[in-house]
């Protein structure tokens, strides 16, 4: 993003910041949700394989240090480059009511579909999965999330791939947010 863009969508940022915390007082507490006991069971090695069909994924490593607010895992390989390091691919799901507490279900569902608007050329709203989903790529880390908040079981579910052809395999990974929001 150019210094000029920044610039520019600071005041909006600034703004949407203080126009979610005077509505906060006003929404409604979200139930709060059952987070997976294993993160990783979400997506299997093979499925994530298709992000990098020459490397071997092994299993995922499970976070817990968020907890109660969240649970992660994540999975990475090689070869670790000057570029970007190592390649990988975190889940992490987040219970809305502790990530967001004091906001509304309808609220966190527009914040999540906000970002399509601010995130620049390669952000899109992704339908199909949960409330309100969308595709994000930040291109100074080279890193695509495909991300989705799921009302009725009151979770965000973020998948965040992490290497130098992320934002070309978009379709991969939205696929792959669909897999995991299927199995919460």
């Amino acid at each position: 993003m150019s210094p000029h863009r920044k610039i520019q969508m600071t005041p909006l940022m600034i703004g949407l910041a203080i126009g979610v915390l005077q509505l906060a007082g006003f929404a409604s507490h979200a139930a709060a949700a059952a987070l997976p006991k294993d993160p990783c069971a979400l997506l299997k090695p093979s499925e994530i394989q298709t992000l990098a069909p020459n490397a071997k994924i092994g299993s995922g490593v499970l976070d817990t240090s968020m907890a109660p607010l969240g649970v992660g895992c994540t999975y990475t390989w090689g070869p670790r480059t000057p570029d970007w390091g190592e390649s990988a691919l975190t889940i992490t799901v987040i219970d809305a009511s502790q990530g967001w507490p004091g906001l509304s279900p309808d609220l966190i569902q527009q914040g999540v579909l906000a970002q399509a608007k601010v995130g620049g050329p390669n952000a899109y709203q992704v339908p199909g999965v949960g409330d309100a989903a969308v595709f994000t790529f930040e291109d100074r880390v080279s890193s695509a999330t495909a991300q989705a908040y799921l009302k009725a079981k009151g979770v965000h579910v973020s998948v965040k791939f992490h290497a130098g052809d992320s934002l070309s395999n978009r379709d991969k990974l939205i696929a792959l947010l669909k897999d995991a929001a299927a199995r919460l």
